[in-house]
């Protein structure tokens, strides 16, 4: 997912650069928020639900597509301009146009997802360990990141990702996939992956599976793809990973070095640059509950980059500028990185849990999550 910076008013008009509530049309849950320029803006989430702008905000309209009013949640979208986006649609879909939104296709992939029912109790009991997050379980689909309109990067976790014992050696597939569609996103072809990673802790020797939930990628070609999860205690450990990639059809391998694959990953991940990347942390027990993280390593290290700031889960980071970051979270929570180190928070309009978040250039930016809701900011130009 992508996140935003600015400010602004409703209306397109440039303010001082205040968080603004637009009227989205719609009371479900929105996940995520991309742009394809400053005016054109595509929103999704619960219920198959699409809505978009054609005028930086002004009024929103519900786009028609093959899942508008069923149960599946369309959970993360990513947009290359000048009309092409692509919507991950829980457990095993990805919607795309390359029209603006006037049509748009259905592709099914085989990521191992049980069933299609990520609201299970026993599924959100296994797979959803972060309280405040949606109540979706982590399983198939989270994420997607594109290089081009053509080329473009799925990740997917199947639940050997999660299990708390060294994988079967007779294994010699990773249990957490990526798909990479290199025409449009007609065909998607599953990537070779690392199989295991090592426990970081005191574990039983041998290799452990992991999730992967989210990635980003540049136009240059370079993407990476992280998650993570706590090992059962009695014995505790962690079994993270951050994979990265060099250009399309390049293996994906453990980012930098092997301590890519054995060190934190964050929950969620940007990389603005080929050296810096930006996260944020929230299912590490022994550590901060809630914190932004930063790489300036390619993503083999993680470190915090500042203080505790706030009790609200964090859910969504993305990065315009290298030392530029905005952030998400529940509770209306809203949040800027400046200098690449100090997170200060937002004024919020809404007390609503905010799932996702984007930024339409160094200026305009644009958050979205529960009942419908869609904030807006846009900076106004200096005097």
């Amino acid at each position: 997912m992508l996140a935003g910076c600015g400010g602004g008013s409703t209306g397109g008009q440039t303010d001082s650069g205040a968080w603004r509530t637009e009227t989205s049309g719609t009371q479900q849950r929105l996940y995520d928020v991309a742009c394809l320029s400053a005016l054109r803006c595509v929103a999704v989430g619960e219920a198959g639900t699409i809505v978009a702008t054609a005028d930086g905000g002004t009024t929103w309209r519900g786009q028609v597509n093959p899942l508008h009013g069923s149960s599946n949640a369309l959970y993360a979208i990513a947009c290359v301009a000048p009309s092409s986006c692509y919507v991950i649609a829980r457990p095993n879909t990805v919607l795309v146009t390359h029209d603006g939104g006037a049509n748009w296709s259905s592709h099914v992939l085989d990521v191992g997802a049980p069933g299609s029912n990520l609201t299970d109790d026993a599924c959100l009991g296994n797979y959803t360990p972060i309280s405040g997050r949606p109540a979706l379980c982590r399983l198939g689909l989270l994420d997607i990141a594109c290089v081009s309109a053509q080329v473009c990067y799925a990740v997917a976790t199947a639940p050997p990702a999660y299990d708390d014992n060294p994988l079967p050696k007779t294994s010699h597939a990773a249990p957490s996939s990526i798909w990479m569609t290199r025409d449009g996103g007609a065909t998607w072809t599953s990537q070779p992956l690392p199989q295991g990673v090592a426990c970081d802790g005191d574990c039983a020797d041998g290799l452990y599976g992991y999730p992967l939930v989210w990635v980003s990628c540049l136009s240059t070609g370079i993407c990476w793809a992280g998650g993570g999860h706590v090992l059962g205690c009695g014995h505790c450990g962690f079994a993270y990973a951050v994979l990265k990639t060099h250009g399309p059809g390049l293996p994906w391998v453990c980012a930098e070095s092997a301590a890519a694959c054995t060190t934190v990953s964050p929950d969620a991940g940007d990389c603005p640059s080929s050296t810096t990347c930006y996260g944020i942390q929230s299912t590490n027990p022994f550590g901060p509950a809630n914190a932004v993280v930063r790489s300036t390593d390619g993503g083999a290290h993680w470190v915090q980059t500042g203080p505790d700031w706030t009790a609200s889960v964090l859910n969504d980071i993305a990065c315009p500028a290298a030392l530029t970051c905005i952030i998400a979270g529940s509770r209306g929570t809203l949040a800027h990185l400046t200098n690449g180190s100090t997170a200060t928070a937002d004024s919020s309009p809404t007390s609503s849990d905010l799932f996702g978040i984007t930024c339409a250039g160094p200026a305009t930016c644009y958050a979205v999550g529960d009942k419908g809701t869609i904030l807006m900011r846009r900076v106004a130009p200096p005097a």
